[in-house]
């Protein structure tokens, strides 16, 4: 109070141009050692809130700054609001990740369940080919044939399914080697329906012969009740076909799926063929049938050659190696017709050669150590060969030769 200045009371520390501006200094009247008594106990009041005004000020301004509120313009305010980024971040990228876990999770669920559901519909699949009936329908034109349709009947399904082969189409024929489907109608419906099964790996036991306007309708309208009454001939026996009529003519044409076979037009020279593509034919096969591709190439090949010159001996021998389900890759004639008896020469799959001399009846086993791509066996039929007798009933075919 000697000098009447605020300073001289409170010392006050120095402050930042930022912080709160510092109480400016004024006069403090002093007190007159001979003055009025009321007037000198109001200055003493008067200081004593000014020391405890100064004082709070001190205080708050000596506080931590970890308790201070700080502003955004500081500092500290800048930290945390960058400490507060960085958590808001931190918060947003672990939500995505979670989001996402979750998605791929849904998704995983879902393929295995996709999976589940495919392998419970192909089981059934194969299920249903058990109680089905497989029948070739040949369309026969003056003689000739002129398409060939593989039918899978499900009675249980009430529905028909079928793959329309025209007879350009290329295949191994049993007896006559690589040639058109429609020539192996000239050795017979039978020779035909070991074509077909050689190709498809699927066994057609039975077949039925109509007319070429009756054929090409049934192709066009899907009506398989259209050729009941015009079947001109078959191997079913007649109350086989009995049955077989009864159930055609009951099922709607909504439920006949009858497809072309998938093909790709070949010419040579003035020749036209079709080349039958084996990808679409395979997807084919698995939905009609449940055949699977791999299956079919697990197939023993075989090419099978006629020593003795007999005409259709060698188809004959085919046709049976096809019933047990060897795939036939090639026939024809030996080098020469002198063979006495049958030689099965194995290049590959030697534990498949009993099974091939069983299903002939006869046989020597010749093992061959040069390697083969193309087959795994070759048979030569000898004169030791008895070609199997037909016991099916089987109605007079136009066609056959």
């Amino acid at each position: 109070m000697s000098d009447g200045s605020l300073e001289s009371l409170v010392p006050l520390p120095e402050q930042d141009a930022r912080e709160e501006p510092t109480v400016p200094t004024a006069d403090v009247p002093t007190v007159e050692a001979a003055g009025d008594e009321s007037r000198s106990e109001d200055m003493a009041t008067g200081s004593r809130q000014t020391r405890r005004r100064l004082s709070g000020r001190l205080r708050r301004l000596r506080r931590p700054s970890s308790l201070v509120a700080a502003r955004p313009d500081t500092p500290t305010g800048r930290l945390l609001s960058t400490s507060a980024r960085a958590a808001r971040t931190a918060g947003t990228v672990l939500l995505i990740a979670i989001l996402l876990l979750g998605a791929l999770y849904g998704l995983v669920l879902g393929i295995n369940g996709f999976a589940r559901w495919n392998a419970r519909r192909l089981a059934t699949r194969v299920v249903s080919t058990v109680s089905s009936e497989n029948l070739l329908v040949i369309g026969v034109r003056d003689g000739a044939a002129i398409g060939f349709t593989a039918l899978k009947i499900e009675r249980a399904n009430k529905r028909v399914l079928g793959i329309a082969i025209p007879d350009g189409a290329f295949m191994e024929v049993p007896g006559q080697g690589f040639d058109r489907i429609g020539v192996s109608y000239v050795s017979g419906p039978t020779v035909s329906e070991a074509a077909v099964s050689n190709y498809f790996a699927v066994e057609f036991k039975d077949y039925v012969v109509i007319d070429g306007d009756t054929y090409q309708a049934l192709l066009q309208d899907q009506n398989i009740g259209a050729i009941v009454g015009k079947i001109r001939s078959t191997d079913l026996t007649a109350s086989a076909r009995s049955s077989l009529a009864t159930f055609l003519g009951t099922v709607n044409v909504k439920d006949v799926w009858i497809v072309p076979l998938p093909v790709k037009a070949m010419s040579v020279g003035s020749e036209r063929y079709f080349e039958p593509q084996r990808t679409q034919v395979a997807d084919l096969l698995l939905q009609w049938w449940g055949v699977r591709i791999d299956q079919q190439k697990a197939r023993t090949r075989v090419i099978v050659y006629n020593g003795v010159g007999t005409p259709g001996l060698a188809s004959q021998a085919a046709q049976q190696l096809i019933r047990q389900g060897f795939q036939v890759v090639d026939s024809g004639n030996a080098d020469h017709f002198g063979y006495v008896e049958t030689t099965i020469l194995v290049y590959h799959a030697p534990t498949e050669a009993s099974a091939v001399r069983a299903a002939l009846g006869v046989g020597v086993i010749k093992m061959q150590s040069a390697p083969q791509d193309l087959t795994d066996m070759i048979v030569i039929v000898g004169a030791d060969y008895l070609p199997p007798v037909s016991d099916t009933s089987t109605e007079t075919t136009e066609g056959a030769r």
